[in-house]
């Protein structure tokens, strides 16, 4: 606890003076006729009756003290900076082939890279996350947002088509593969990029999910991704499904830019990238300035409980006049 004004306490010296000559001072003593009898010295009462005189006094020190302004300073808040991560997701055909561990029925790259997505993002909680899905052309699914939830919830409508590994009579999800089919990787960043332009805060992040090869971000065109993303900031992070050679322009591209390329065999390896790219890319804690608040409530009580008792002294805890 500190005062705003201390300058004021140094008027704490004038009750304690006037509590000091209440106990000192001898008043005008006069002769009464039982004076030369033999009376108790009555000094418990002579003790209360000065503790009364020196209630004025008590009151005084305690309106000096509201005077100076008590003050108290709060824990600081603690904020995260935020981290706009927009998720590229490739829902072409492809991504429909088998991934991991077939035992407990069909698992696809695709739902190995929604569970891992679904659980970066939980973790990630207080980031503004956004989802792409791209092929042949791109469709921004979800703004970044807050409400990851939404990611989610977008699960059913994306699933992607495969009608070499599922039989005619399966339901068909998402986009039909000959419309949608063949990966453009530059126009999904290109398309991201402007999305994530458009947030005037906080860290901006790619994280692109793919399973193929993409002929537009070969040189010379990816020297003008790599300018679009340096320009906003962006960092990229590439996770191919595949164990196969990651193409030395998409190396390129996300190493540019301060991000990394990773290899993912089987969910336990995505699990593994995801929390790899958490360690490159650490949230970021923002401590503000301790707040001040009033502190009045230690004096509060006292100062009552001093007035009470001042006005039942008024009721004849006194010395008497003569």
């Amino acid at each position: 606890m500190t005062f705003l004004h201390p300058q004021w306490l140094g008027l704490l010296a004038l009750p304690v003076i006037l509590a000091f000559w209440e106990w000192v001072r001898q008043g005008q003593p006069i002769a009464m006729p039982f004076d030369h009898g033999r009376q108790r010295r009555g000094l418990v009462l002579r003790f209360l009756v000065l503790c009364a005189n020196c209630l004025p006094a008590a009151l005084l020190a305690l309106s000096i003290l509201f005077l100076a302004h008590p003050v108290t300073f709060k824990p600081p808040e603690i904020e995260r900076k935020l981290t706009n991560a927009q998720i590229v997701l490739d829902t072409s055909g492809s991504m429909a082939e088998n991934h991991g561990s077939q035992d407990k029925g069909r698992h696809t790259r695709f739902d190995s890279a929604m569970d891992a997505i679904l659980q970066f993002i939980n973790y990630r909680k207080g980031d503004a996350f956004g989802l792409t899905i791209f092929s042949r052309t791109f469709i921004h699914w979800l703004p970044l947002t807050l409400d990851t939830q939404s990611i989610a919830l977008a699960r059913p409508f994306i699933v992607p088509n495969n009608p070499k590994l599922d039989p005619p009579s399966m339901g068909r999800h998402g986009l039909p593969d000959d419309l949608w089919g063949i990966t453009y990787i530059g126009k999904a960043l290109l398309g991201a990029s402007e999305l994530l332009a458009e947030r005037p805060t906080g860290d901006r992040m790619i994280i692109l999910i793919t399973d193929g090869e993409s002929s537009d971000i070969k040189p010379p065109r990816d020297a003008e991704i790599i300018a679009a993303l340096q320009a906003q900031n962006i960092t990229v992070f590439a996770i191919l499904m595949t164990n196969e050679t990651i193409e030395p322009a998409l190396v390129g591209i996300a190493r540019a830019t301060g991000g990394e390329v990773f290899n993912a065999v089987t969910p336990e390896a995505l699990q593994a990238v995801f929390q790899r790219i958490d360690e490159m890319k650490k949230v970021v804690v923002l401590e503000k300035k301790p707040q001040v608040a009033d502190h009045y409530d230690p004096f509060f009580l006292p100062a009552l409980s001093v007035l009470g008792l001042s006005v039942l002294a008024l009721f004849g805890l006194r010395f008497t006049p003569w």
